[in-house]
């Protein structure tokens, strides 16, 4: 049984579709093979020996056509050239049992007159340039000289959410929504292509290169390309370049941690945070020594890796060090190095210390409050003679090193009793940067949101679309003791059990859900030995923020502690924060270590 035979038995009456007068109909099979048409096309075509078992594709110029049979889309008024007559091709797919058996095409006369130069043209040089076109992958665009889209691939498409064949025909300024006037007409009339160029394309920022078609010395087209799809690509790939040239220069270059991040990492368009990115970019580039303070989880290293790669010391090592984590009896050789027999157990040859590693670059000191007395004197004297001494050595290695610290604690109230020192604290506050809390810059939390599930739907493979409205007021309504931390473990552990296009409410966290009834609901305060239930607008004048606070946190925590059984390190990873930030915060509130 042939085609026709075949989908007679389908919607499609065709006695009446061969018989158009209006428009010149054309079937094809899955082979794109012509298997019946009507007169008005054969008159059309006037193909030596008919157009039966012909490929269509050796009949009309259509880029791409078999991709586009096999997506099984219907389209309509795509423009295309026969002869010297420009007419607007309609396709419907051809299914059977849910398979694709064949289209129709119909080509109606398009009503605009053909001007100088032809989509032909266009396609004849575009194809002599295919350099630059990736045509199944990257982000394409071509524009004839009217400004009309005469080719769009669906990769392009996907940034405004439609098919492709819904772009062709239309100007390129009526083509985009939500996004910057292309510059692709003004690319056509300089003659100049543009390369490596930021632009936004339907709310996202983008990097594209613009080239003119020219055919004789005059512009008969345009090709916009995508070179990057979100711009912090580039960052990436400036990482990646870095590393592989610090690896090749340097032959200690596994011990060496490079700087990851810079100021387009940081994700925000709150004041506070537009406001500390133009202070980096002030302060970055003179070398002072910065201290970066803020709750745990709110981005301070990202701060860090910030300050470094705008300074004159990007191209340098970036060190960090967690002065918390590592043990006081390692630290200093640690930071320090050591030469060889310095102490029992030492390696052979000796260690070079983070110091050192650092020279000519940055060295970030995380959690310098934690630091001893003792320490802090050897760091004080780096800082003012910019020298170290290896351990088991007697002599000094003159470093040049860029310090960043960072804290947690209130480094005024530790000076104050003695357990911090005074000049080292000077030494180190030359610039100070405080990173406020989520729960103080709510206006970058639906963004960050946004960017987190843009980041976990690459990573896992999904296409989630975001959260859902009951979902985005509980996350409005919590304080997020953990911040940004712990809002990235939310997001993140809603991947791995979300079913939907959408997180919802029951996708996160218990803790989240009850936070947010202790807050709506009551909270026990303490009222001369009496505890009564008072909401927290009740509370409001009758306790000072910081007891709210500290009140509301430790019912959070403890409904963690709760959760994992007493498991601190469990409660840690629920919360978003680090085991030792638990331990501070539960020695803070005076709750059981």
């Amino acid at each position: 049984m042939n085609l026709v035979e075949m989908v007679k038995r389908t919607e499609f009456d065709w006695d009446v579709l061969l018989n158009c007068t209006s428009s010149a109909i054309v079937v094809v099979d899955w082979e794109q093979k012509v298997v019946a048409t009507n007169n008005i096309a054969d008159n059309l075509f006037q193909t030596e020996g008919g157009l039966l078992g012909k490929k269509f594709g050796q009949i009309v110029n259509i880029l791409q056509l078999e991709r586009i049979l096999s997506s099984g889309r219907s389209w309509s008024d795509q423009p295309v050239v026969i002869g010297t007559n420009r007419y607007l091709l309609d396709y419907v797919p051809i299914i059977e049992n849910k398979e694709i058996v064949g289209g129709v095409f119909s080509f109606g006369e398009d009503a605009l007159t053909k001007k100088e130069t032809s989509y032909e043209e266009v396609l004849e040089v575009l194809k002599s340039v295919n350099a630059i076109v990736d045509l199944a992958y990257d982000g394409i665009v071509v524009l004839d000289a009217n400004g009309i889209i005469t080719m769009v691939n669906q990769s392009f498409a996907d940034f405004f959410e439609v098919d492709a064949q819904e772009m062709i025909g239309k100007h390129v300024t009526q083509a985009y929504t939500n996004s910057k006037l292309s510059r692709l007409p003004i690319v056509m009339q300089t003659g100049k292509a543009e390369i490596g160029e930021i632009h936004r394309l339907n709310g996202r920022d983008v990097v594209v290169s613009r080239y003119p078609i020219i055919k004789d010395g005059k512009a008969i087209g345009a090709v916009g390309k995508v070179l990057f799809r979100d711009i912090r690509e580039i960052t990436d790939l400036a990482s990646k370049i870095h590393a592989e040239q610090k690896e090749t220069n340097s032959k200690q270059s596994d011990k060496t941690s490079n700087s990851k991040y810079d100021l387009n990492s940081i994700v925000g368009m709150s004041p506070q945070i537009a406001s500390l990115k133009e202070t980096v970019t002030r302060v970055a580039p003179r070398g002072s020594n910065v201290l970066i303070r803020g709750e745990s989880g709110t981005g301070k290293e990202l701060f860090a890796h910030a300050i470094h790669s705008a300074s004159n010391r990007r191209y340098g090592p970036f060190i960090k060090v967690n002065c918390a984590a590592i043990p006081e009896n390692l630290l200093e050789s640690e930071l320090f190095g050591y030469e060889e027999g310095a102490f029992t157990g030492a390696r052979k040859g000796g260690q070079v210390g983070k110091f050192e590693l650092a020279h000519k670059g940055t060295i970030f000191l995380d959690e310098i409050g934690d630091m001893s007395l003792p320490m802090q004197a050897k760091l004080l004297r780096v800082l003012q003679e910019r020298e170290i001494e290896p351990l088991g050595s007697n002599k000094a290695k003159k470093v040049d090193v860029r310090i960043v610290a960072a804290t947690n604690v209130n480094l005024e109230e530790l000076v104050k009793e003695n357990k911090f020192r005074e000049d080292l604290y000077y030494r180190l506050n030359v610039v100070s940067l405080h990173i406020p809390p989520l729960r103080e810059r709510q206006a970058d939390l639906d963004v960050l949101v946004e960017y987190l599930v843009d980041k976990y739907n690459r990573e896992f493979g999904l296409h989630l679309k975001g959260v859902s409205p009951e979902a985005r007021e509980l996350f409005h309504s919590y304080e997020w003791p953990g911040n940004i931390r712990e809002l990235k473990n939310v997001v993140e552990r809603a991947f791995n059990i979300v079913t939907g296009k959408y997180i919802l409410v029951s996708h996160l966290p218990q803790y989240l859900v009850k936070a947010m009834e202790l807050g709506e609901n009551a909270v026990a305060v303490s009222d001369n030995n009496k505890t009564v239930s008072m909401g927290v607008k009740e509370s409001i004048g009758k306790q000072s923020l910081t007891e709210i606070m500290d009140r509301l946190e430790q019912e959070v925590i403890q409904q963690a502690l709760t959760i994992s059984k007493g498991n601190k390190a469990l409660a840690a990873n629920l919360l978003g924060i680090s085991r030792p930030g638990l331990y501070k915060k539960l020695q803070k509130l005076h709750m059981d270590l």
